[in-house]
């Protein structure tokens, strides 16, 4: 199956044509203290209360309310302290009226207990406490399976696991866990201008830049890059490189260059020609109209414009929600949020403009936008100072001054 894309198609469009052909990678299982990051791959169900007995949220003394309902600051109630409770101990016997116990937080509240009056709240001896104000049944009270309990799922298939849930899912005693296998990106470099960044280029060349941009936009997805190095300008070449990725047991390919139509755009030409099925898009956005896109051996292969913000912009749009799908993600595209524009900002019709620009905390409330720098595809100091994406309809500018639009955050910019 091979397309042409002669007409500019809707981004949305392209990317969930795209996303019809990227399917999850297996799963395996490991011990949780190694899981951080992973996407989880099975339900976490509750086997337990948690927590698993009533605690105290405090240190204090563990108290009956009855015995404190008249106490005030004119009547002052005194009780004997009859025992200390840390955490790890078990009470071995009830709270008797009129009395009271030490009780450290976390620790288990003895039998006919209801309420922790905090320590700062009273005067005592290592024998007596004095209470001043009355208190309400479970005051400063954990109790048992307020948090989960058993059966509940407090984490599902999708989710990415970070401190939180690698918390939780060691609280309910997860000793493994199930987890998508890492996905490793072939990054193909095609261009015969192209040199390693540690030389001098001379006589039309540039450093390869590119390819550290996409490896770090890689590690910053969740996924493993695998450099296979600068690719010169002819079909075989770049035939060999892919084929070499795939006996390295990559799962998907990033390339930067070679996707319009020029005499030298190879990329563009063994996509069409030879991926099972392979498409050549226009796509109505600025910047990075022309995309390509395929399957060489099953595994997906994204030929993004080599201009660098076109890159790293088109990384954004369409190969950031292939891997979040790769990983067994539930939530493909990035969230978005409201920003306002302090000033009017005039722009064509015609795509839609993904304006690389600094987002800051506004005033007025939510995030405003930051005057923004040069928007050439080629240019990179504006896209180092930038930390969202603007996503500026086709009908063109300007965008009125107090006008707010639709934004996302910039790779892992993310406050």
């Amino acid at each position: 199956m091979q397309e042409l894309g002669h007409q500019l198609r809707p981004l949305d469009e392209v990317r969930e044509q795209v996303l019809s052909y990227v399917e999850p990678l297996p799963s395996e299982t490991l011990d949780l203290r190694d899981s951080h990051g992973r996407v989880l791959r099975q339900d976490v169900v509750s086997r337990d209360l948690l927590p698993p007995f009533d605690n105290s949220a405090m240190d204090g003394y563990a108290v009956r309310v009855e015995d404190l309902a008249d106490a005030s600051g004119d009547n002052p109630i005194t009780l004997s302290v009859t025992a200390r409770i840390q955490a790890g101990d078990a009470p071995d016997a009830p709270l008797a009226s009129g009395t009271s116990m030490r009780i450290m937080t976390g620790a288990p509240m003895p039998p006919e207990a209801q309420a922790v009056v905090p320590h700062e709240l009273t005067t005592f001896t290592d024998t007596k406490v004095t209470f001043t104000k009355p208190v309400r049944d479970g005051q400063n009270v954990r109790r048992a399976g307020g948090d989960v309990k058993p059966d509940e799922v407090p984490l599902e298939s999708g989710c990415e696991l970070r401190s939180p849930q690698i918390a939780i899912a060691g609280a309910l005693g997860h000793a493994t866990i199930d987890v998508t296998s890492v996905p490793k990106i072939g990054i193909l470099s095609p261009g015969d201008e192209l040199v390693d960044i540690s030389e001098a280029p001379s006589g039309g060349k540039i450093r390869n830049s590119n390819a550290h941009a996409v490896a770090a936009l890689i590690r910053e997805a969740g996924a493993e890059p695998v450099d296979l190095g600068i690719v010169v300008d002819t079909v075989e070449a770049l035939r060999e490189t892919i084929e070499r990725g795939l006996a390295a047991g990559v799962d998907g390919f990033v390339s930067t260059g070679g996707v319009s139509a020029g005499d030298f755009d190879f990329v563009q030409k063994i996509v069409r020609e030879e991926a099972d099925p392979g498409f050549v898009f226009k796509v109505a956005m600025r910047p990075g109209k022309p995309q390509v896109f395929g399957l060489f051996g099953g595994k997906p292969f994204f030929g993004l414009p080599g201009n660098p913000a076109a890159a790293v912009i088109s990384f954004e749009v369409f190969v950031r929600p292939a891997l979040r799908k790769m990983r067994g993600m539930r939530d493909l595209l990035p969230e978005l949020f409201q920003v306002r524009f302090p000033f009017e900002y005039p722009y064509k019709a015609g795509r839609v403009f993904l304006l690389r620009t600094r987002v800051e905390p506004d005033p007025a409330g939510g995030y405003r936008v930051v005057k923004p720098g040069s928007q050439d595809s080629s240019f990179l100091s504006s896209l180092a100072t930038s930390n969202a994406i603007v996503v500026l309809p086709s009908e063109g500018g300007p965008v009125p001054e107090g006008e707010v639009r639709p934004a996302f955050w910039l790779g892992s910019s993310r406050p």
